[in-house]
């Protein structure tokens, strides 16, 4: 079990990364009069990849803590508690706002601080991992 749950965790911190380096910084460069059409595409397509792998990294770290309810278990659910919260908080209501007003620079700049939260905490939990 601890195996899947490193898997899950490891593609949470490679696609923050992927989104960090590559997903988010595009934006930038999408034509405004395509923009709108093509957020809402990529939101609905991506949110097919990133739900099930946040279910996934909850679900196995609330039976990590419950099986083994150490510090270090502890910290990674906090983690990964904390990433639902950026998630929530932060991403989702910029992107909506994203898909009702279109591109806009500071919006862009305010996903990106978001997301590197996020990536910051995914890759933490792989850390974490690391010193178990």
């Amino acid at each position: 079990m601890e195996s899947i749950i490193l898997s899950v965790d490891v593609a949470c911190a490679t696609l923050a990364i992927l989104v960090q380096l590559i997903i988010y910084p595009t934006l930038r460069h999408v034509n405004p009069e395509h923009f709108h059409d093509y957020h809402v595409w990529y939101t609905q397509r991506i949110t097919w990849v990133v739900g099930p792998l946040m279910v996934a990294q909850v679900l196995g770290h609330a039976f990590l803590l419950v099986e083994t309810p150490f510090l270090i278990e502890a910290a990674a659910a906090l983690l990964v508690i904390l990433t639902w919260v950026i998630t929530g908080v932060k991403a989702v209501p910029i992107h909506a706002r994203l898909s009702r007003e279109g591109q806009d620079a500071r919006m862009l700049q305010s996903l990106l601080h978001a997301n590197k939260m996020r990536t910051l905490c995914w890759v933490g939990v792989v850390f974490l991992w690391i010193g178990m």
